[in-house]
């Protein structure tokens, strides 16, 4: 009986259609299911390790920065006066040569995670302390655990202990200290060390934790740092996974036979390894539900189809078969019905599905679009890259490609002479014929990286290669000039084998793009021909004249601005510098007279009312120069009615002042007595002017006095120190030092060896530097 039923149901069509439907979507929902949970376990790889590895650099830069305020105290010590005076002192004195550093020591150990900072003299194995002061032999200082480890620190910059407090203070029994070192070298030789200890507690506890991962410190030799108690792992186990992931950034790990995500970062400053580790049940619960969900439904659908069958033969065709019968009594039914009450779901079902596909046929030229934006702007990894290739360029080759850069030939003025509105639409119109002309001999994907150009992928059909593109690029140019009236230089890549090589291939079209600097508009250029230019003009570019032509500004000398920006023009055009490097260097001389501008309240030149970059790299050398020519000469006549002002007047005043009394211990309020004046007037006055304070421009002219002094005669430091206006030698030491990030003795002995300043030279006319304390 079962077997006659099975084969009735079978044999009907409606049966065996409602069959098929059922078992083909309880198979997608399978697959989608499957699919879905080995999608999600690579995307662990790639995207869920990432705030694990941010928490890593957060707890790093914790440390770091707390290891580097130490060691900035220490590598001051070591250079501290009253330090190497009592380093230096011999055995008898060195008792009272060692108040002196002591009261430092005091007032360097305030910070709460500091325990204590000592000074060790390795000659006669003296040592002096924050904690207890001067002991004439280390051995007899209440804690000197550090003594086993002093060859260490003869032989390494920067050493990190962590140590158990093992002194005589009852209270620090126990307490974990992290020790960090540094020597002090006079003449070449280690002759004593700052040791700062640091407490273990107070420093980890600033660490961020996360509540579903484990986080682990280790130093260079592999001995745990953190934490020290409460070990979620053996440590046994833990070695395995150090060896395990190596050096790799991320890495898939059994611990205890559980599976857990391994993430690690490396300490610049300790080279210290911090591991975190998270449970991969965890991450994979919800997608493993999930799973299980799509799966039950699976079988639910099973479920519904068959009852479905069950339904459509005992219910809906009974109405059916009874008419039939009423009908045609003769004829035994059969039990058949027909297709008709499916008609309209399988034509919806249909017309939904197409639909669909023209809208994703519709919105293809979109996502290459977009796809080529971000290979050549380098948005997009390689895995991404190779799926949306797949997905996207169905019917095209692996290889090879070619690049295009078609650019509109001085935008800024072209920008001028149209609308917006019109602007759009010469565009759109332009890359029609970009497509239109390339498309019966290449396959072509076009997007608008900048305003002023188009970049476009070709990949030849097999009528055309890359030794005729150059010939149909310069075709394609004059059909757009002739079309559009718009003038347009194009530059050409290298061939790109893979997909993946595109975007080197695009930086080559850029580059050979760049070189209608020198040749000028309307041209087509191939890298290929560029490689010898480019070893040729590989140097950097000449900023001087910079400074040149913005002294010229200052000092309204128009002709002599003029005059610069000439000979900077020929001496590009002999030596064909890179463009790129002319127009940075350009475009931070267009910023500079931009901000000068804005903070005189001076109008804007008209080339720079609406200053874009595209305004320079757009432009030949020769529209440059006549740009920079009529730049100067307005900027010029701007700043020569603001010469005539009494606010410039004034401050020349103050600055002829300080310049000739600058041999004496002059301050503020001499210089505001000078021209009667307050000085908070004077002050505010002075930096609206010049952009710096009157006391950084003082410091400024000591400073550039003090190294005409010590590279051009032998007076002693003392005495050049007196010359510039400094009283006291040190404080005269100390400020140089922070302005020219080197101390005078150093600075003379470079100037002897290298006949040249430590500093370069400040611009005409610049009067700034950092604030003083």
């Amino acid at each position: 009986m079962l077997r006659f039923k099975l084969k009735y149901l079978l044999n009907n069509k409606q049966n065996r259609l409602i069959l098929i439907l059922t078992l083909s979507v309880s198979l997608c929902i399978t697959i989608i299911a499957l699919f879905s949970y080995r999608e999600y376990r690579q995307a662990l790889d790639t995207e869920l390790n990432t705030p694990n590895v941010e928490l890593l650099q957060i707890n790093l830069d914790v440390t770091n920065r707390a290891f580097r305020e130490a060691d900035n105290k220490a590598v001051d010590l070591s250079f501290n006066p009253e330090v190497l005076a009592y380093i230096s002192t011999d055995a008898e004195h060195a008792g009272i040569a060692a108040a002196q550093p002591q009261n430092v020591l005091n007032t360097l150990v305030a910070e709460p995670d500091i325990h204590s900072i000592s000074v060790i003299k390795f000659q006669d194995h003296s040592v002096v302390s924050s904690g207890y002061g001067y002991r004439a032999s280390w051995e007899d200082a209440p804690e000197h655990a550090w003594s086993e480890w002093l060859e260490e620190i003869k032989e390494k910059p920067l050493l990190i202990k962590r140590r158990l407090y093992t002194g005589t203070d009852t209270r620090l029994t126990n307490t974990e200290l992290l020790s960090l070192a540094r020597p002090i070298v006079q003449n070449g030789e280690v002759t004593g060390a700052v040791l700062i200890d640091l407490d273990y507690d107070t420093l980890f506890s600033k660490m961020y934790t996360h509540l579903s991962s484990y986080q682990f410190v280790y130093n260079l030799e592999g001995d745990l740092i953190y934490p020290k108690l409460n070990l979620p792992f053996p440590l046994e186990e833990m070695k395995d996974v150090l060896s395990e992931i190596d050096v790799s950034p991320f890495a898939h790990v059994q611990i205890e036979g559980q599976a857990y995500m391994a993430n690690q970062a490396f300490s610049n400053v300790t080279g210290w390894r911090l591991v975190s580790l998270v449970p991969m049940k965890q991450l994979l619960k919800n997608v493993t539900t999930a799973r299980n969900m799509m799966l039950m439904l699976s079988l639910i659908s099973i479920t519904v189809g068959c009852s479905a069958i069950y339904y459509y033969n005992f219910a809906a065709f009974r109405p059916l078969k009874r008419i039939s019968k009423l009908l045609s009594p003769e004829e035994k039914g059969t039990g058949h019905g027909n297709l008709y009450d499916l008609e309209p779901v399988i034509g919806k079902l249909v017309g939904d599905f197409q639909s669909k596909s023209l809208v994703a046929e519709w919105s293809l030229p979109e996502l290459r679009s977009k796809f080529l934006s971000d290979l050549i702007t380098r948005s997009i990894g390689k895995q991404e890259t190779e799926t949306k290739w797949e997905h996207y360029f169905a019917g095209w080759e692996p290889g090879p490609f070619e690049s295009l850069i078609i650019s509109i030939d001085r935008h800024s003025h072209w920008v001028a002479a149209y609308t917006e509105e019109d602007q759009q639409l010469l565009k759109y119109a332009m890359n029609n014929i970009v497509v239109e002309f390339f498309e019966p001999s290449w396959r072509t994907v076009t997007t608008a990286p900048r305003k002023d150009c188009v970049a476009l992928l070709l990949q030849s059909k097999g009528g055309s290669d890359s030794q005729n593109l150059h010939e149909e690029a310069l075709k394609l140019a004059d059909i757009i000039a002739e079309v559009l009236q718009i003038s347009v230089s194009i530059g050409i890549g290298t061939e790109a084998p893979v997909i993946a090589q595109v975007a080197r291939s695009y930086a080559e079209a850029e580059m050979a793009l760049s070189y209608r600097l020198y040749e000028g508009y309307g041209r087509v250029r191939d890298y290929s021909g560029l490689e010898g230019r480019l070893d040729e003009g590989s140097g950097a570019a000449d900023d001087a004249w910079k400074q040149e032509v913005l002294h010229a500004l200052r000092v309204s000398d128009a002709a002599t601005g003029r005059q610069w920006v000439h000979r900077w023009s020929a001496e590009l055009r002999k030596k064909e510098v890179q463009p790129q490097k002319i127009i940075r260097v350009l475009n931070d001389l267009l910023e500079e007279i931009i901000n000068i501008t804005a903070s005189g309240g001076y109008t804007l030149p008209a080339e720079l009312a609406d200053y874009t970059w595209y305004q320079v790299t757009t432009l030949d050398l020769n529209d440059i120069e006549e740009m920079l020519c009529s730049i100067v000469d307005q900027m010029s006549s701007a700043f020569e009615v603001h010469r005539q002002s009494k606010e410039y007047l004034l401050v020349q005043n103050l600055i002829e002042f300080m310049e000739t009394h600058l041999q004496e211990n002059i301050g503020l309020q001499d210089i505001a007595a000078h021209v009667n004046m307050g000085v908070s007037s004077v002050s505010t006055i002075f930096k609206e002017e010049t952009g710096t304070t009157l006391y950084d421009y003082l410091t400024n002219l000591r400073m550039d006095k003090a190294c005409e002094l010590l590279q051009g005669s032998s007076l002693k430091v003392s005495e050049i120190a007196q010359l510039v206006g400094y009283q006291n030698e040190n404080s005269f030491i100390r400020v140089f030092r922070k302005s020219k990030s080197i101390t005078p003795g150093k600075f003379r002995e470079n100037s002897k060896s290298s006949n040249q300043y430590a500093d370069l030279p400040k611009p005409h006319g610049s009067g700034v530097s950092e604030d003083s304390e």
